[in-house]
């Protein structure tokens, strides 16, 4: 094959900029959305990365905040007893956790108040955010490139393409083969950039793998990398050198608006058309390349424009593959979700007044809102039912998913009142298996048991009281509580949540 390197500069620029605006505005939002998630173009991600020092990311605040959680960790017992977690260990951990998750800092460091009572809160949060950061970037970052390379790839075939293009790979049956595919070439190319020759011959050699899966998700890895090394057999020298005369894209990449404008499309295009040349090598073996359409001529390469059909590709637009449950999602109506909603928040409040009343001999309304009902229970409650009722014939798996929904809730509810309100209406340090002292096990597993008589026996129960009633009576019921809730609310934002004695309340 005779390698024309005019052509491939020639094709990549036309397709770029001769087709029209509106294709190459789309092409740099593509390229932005990808700088911006961090996924390619260094130069791009380090400009887009000074929005974090525009909000303030080396400001006083931030410094104090820092300083606050290292105060915190050498006091804590885990440093303090566990002989090889030293001090300069656990700060220099927290200096990497401000590092990465220094967003976590400037968002919870609003309530500096919040800041200091739960400083081990904020950096376990700051863990959980660098964790989800390293997943995100280890297997999902890399995935989303085989999508960003279909774009790119259709976008030599025809004028416009939708962005919805970019998640053609990712059907339900292949999102998890690609993710395999790519986790493996990522392993092998970070283990042969050990030995930096090794990585740089490797890195071409395999270079079309993302590519490959691009065109054909089903491709595994052996079968992607072994095409992709017969692809580049000979030619890994001129990849090189065609991507090395357009070496002024890496100075205008040094350029933030200029780089994404133009080096960034321009680079992706020309990586494309790269891929397209050995694709199209007579001595490729085309059995694992299922489109037709990229054996065909590019768009700016047709005679007459206007006779360009739109190409039909094998590989369809991503679709929701929902699940062949028949039937409503729910047996329930949206009015006996209400009336359960209002059953539960006053089952709530009955529970806690009355345990309150039982333990210290006095009536105390025990609810965050003046009226009687407690919103927590109405939410746990309502949720449980309508999520979890279809799982009511495994009451085993049913248990543990209501536990785990209900320690999602509870959590999420403790910690905004504590965030947003400084407020706490309970507290489970004391108790067995605590987290923060926002849920337990003894709680989670009440609450649990609870979920299960709500969808066995009050919910039918509940719909087969509203049953009885007329449609129209129902209605005005419902918004008569509706309205009475609403207005309790209002209340609380204009003269505070209820509190006092027996009652949780600022802290």
């Amino acid at each position: 094959m005779q390698w024309a390197y005019k052509k491939i500069r020639t094709n990549s620029w036309n397709t770029v900029f001769h087709k029209s605006r509106k294709s190459w505005l789309m092409l740099v939002a593509v390229g932005f959305l990808f700088a911006f998630a961090g996924v390619a173009n260094a130069s791009q991600i380090t400009f887009i990365g000074s929005i974090d020092r525009l909000i303030g990311a080396n400001d006083e605040i931030l410094s104090g905040n820092i300083e606050i959680l290292k105060e915190y960790i050498v006091e804590t017992p885990l440093v303090k007893n566990v002989s090889f977690i030293t001090s300069d260990l656990a700060l220099s951990v927290i200096d990497i956790l401000s590092k990465r998750a220094t967003w976590v800092i400037k968002l919870l460091g609003a309530n500096l108040a919040y800041f200091r009572r739960n400083p081990g809160e904020v950096i376990a949060n700051m863990l959980a955010a660098a964790l989800i950061a390293a997943v995100i970037k280890f297997f999902i970052q890399n995935v989303v490139i085989v999508g960003r390379n279909r774009y790119v790839m259709e976008n030599r075939f025809e004028k416009e393409i939708s962005f919805r293009r970019m998640l053609a790979p990712f059907h339900i049956k292949t999102l998890w083969h690609v993710i395999r595919v790519m986790l493996c070439y990522n392993i092998t190319l970070a283990l042969w950039s050990v030995t930096i020759a090794g990585g740089v011959y490797k890195y071409y050699q395999y270079g079309f793998v993302p590519y490959i899966l691009a065109e054909n998700p089903s491709v595994g890895w052996r079968e992607a990398k072994r095409l992709s090394r017969s692809m580049t057999k000979g030619f890994k020298w001129k990849v090189f050198c065609t991507q090395l005369s357009y070496s002024y894209i890496w100075l205008l990449k040094l350029v933030p608006l200029v780089g994404l404008f133009i080096a960034v499309p321009l680079e992706m295009q020309l990586n494309a058309e790269l891929y397209f040349t050995l694709r199209n090598n007579p001595e490729t073996d085309k059995s694992l390349l299922t489109e037709p359409v990229f054996s065909g001529c590019a768009y700016t390469e047709q005679p007459d424009d206007s006779s360009v059909s739109r190409p039909c590709y094998v590989l369809k637009d991503l679709s929701l593959e929902l699940s062949e449950r028949k039937g409503k999602i729910s047996p329930y109506s949206m009015l006996d979700f209400i009336f359960m909603f209002f059953t539960f928040c006053l089952i709530g409040w009955l529970w806690e007044c009355g345990l309150h009343m039982v333990r210290y001999h006095e009536f105390v309304n025990r609810g965050t809102l003046y009226g009687p009902w407690i919103p927590i229970y109405g939410v746990g409650g309502t949720a449980v039912v309508f999520l979890l009722d279809r799982f009511k014939k495994n009451k085993f798996k049913l248990l543990m998913l209501e536990i785990a929904l209900c320690a999602v809730l509870e959590y999420l509810t403790s910690f905004l009142l504590d965030f947003i309100f400084n407020s706490s209406y309970w507290d489970y340090k004391t108790e067995f298996l605590n987290i923060n002292g926002r849920i337990c096990f003894a709680a989670l597993t009440a609450f649990a048991i609870g979920g299960m008589a709500a969808i066995y026996v009050l919910a039918p129960a509940i719909s087969g009281v509203v049953s009885r009633y007329a449609k129209k009576l129902k209605v005005i019921v419902a918004a008569l509580l509706c309205a009475a809730f609403l207005a309790d609310i209002v209340c609380c934002m204009l003269f505070g949540f209820n509190s006092g004695a027996g009652v949780g309340g600022t802290l």
